[in-house]
């Protein structure tokens, strides 16, 4: 079987239709020796002549009769793994893309995907989830497509892209009594604070680098995640210190007010992180590129209202 493939198998299929071995040589573009060639091994495999001459005209046997059908399906089915090549269309694709954010990307960045989506994949969804460990594993698995967060133990090995570099920013209800302006370091220290505890999120870099400075803040109260934080913000004097963009996003409220942080913070780079296995996946890829255009290194906006109303709060 070793010696059978393709090529074999091509100059039985064209032996039957021909009728003869020069035809057959100069239809594959191939030497009559090497037709000859061919056909003996296919005779060693079957044990059969497979063809014998008649007249002027190579006659097959009952044994090439009855391999046709199989022999022309088996060139079928190889020509086409041979030119198989994966293609996606995005306009008609019904794909799932399974993508991890931490809670904090799903508020700053799902909304700009979905929308996206909405015009140039219409029939596509998408499958969030958190960023855990687990995700380097369900990455090699196949289980997510893209981890898109702050991430810094994911592992070496796995493709990467930068997309933006954020920073902090406080939150405060808008008649706070006693912040009506960007907040000194004192005021800092003395109001409550609300302190957001997630994982995956410049949590860390912020608690650390406060440790550092020997910045001490009363905290009030310790949440999981950022969904319930803008009603907490508006309804009380507690402030926040949380990643910008997604400060932005909450001061679109009239009822809070987004400012700069009164001392200097590192800033943090948020990624989007893939397996090998989906570097040339044409969804993947499309996907990648999508999120790339949406968001490598662009700014977030100030709200619309801000840009207006308030020009001297979070600088651009």
């Amino acid at each position: 079987m070793a010696n059978i493939d393709l090529h074999t198998l091509r100059v039985f299929d064209e032996i039957y239709k021909s009728g003869s071995l020069s035809k057959t040589a100069e239809r594959l573009g191939l030497t009559q020796p090497a037709i000859s060639i061919a056909l003996a091994k296919l005779r060693r495999q079957f044990d059969d002549a497979l063809f014998v001459r008649i007249g002027h005209t190579m006659r097959p046997t009952p044994q090439a009769e009855g391999m046709l059908p199989n022999v022309q399906a088996a060139i079928a089915a190889l020509e086409g793994t041979l030119s198989y090549r994966l293609s996606f269309d995005a306009a008609t694709t019904d794909t799932t893309f399974r993508i991890a954010m931490t809670d904090i990307g799903q508020i700053v960045l799902l909304p700009r995907l979905l929308n996206e989506l909405a015009v140039a994949a219409p029939h596509a969804s998408v499958e969030m989830s958190n960023i855990t460990d687990r995700a380097p594993q369900l990455l090699e698995s196949g289980e997510l497509d893209l981890v898109v967060g702050f991430a810094p133990q994911f592992p070496a090995g796995f493709y990467q892209q930068a997309l933006f570099r954020e920073r902090f920013a406080c939150l405060a209800r808008s008649d706070h009594p006693r912040i009506r302006d960007a907040p000194t370091l004192d005021a800092f220290k003395a109001e409550g604070h609300v302190v957001v505890v997630t994982s995956g999120t410049g949590h860390l870099i912020l608690e650390r680098t406060l440790q550092s400075l020997n910045v001490h803040r009363p905290v009030k109260v310790r949440i999981p995640n950022f969904l319930g934080l803008a009603t907490i913000v508006g309804t009380t004097d507690y402030i926040c210190t949380l990643p910008r963009r997604a400060a932005l996003i909450m001061a679109r409220d009239k009822g809070i007010a987004a400012w700069d942080v009164p001392f200097e913070l590192p800033d943090y780079v948020v990624k989007q992180h893939w397996h090998e296995r989906q570097m040339r996946d044409p969804a993947n890829r499309w996907l990648r590129e999508m999120m790339s255009r949406l968001f490598l290194s662009r700014e977030a906006p100030l709200a619309h209202a801000q840009a207006e109303d308030r020009p001297d709060r979070v600088s651009p």
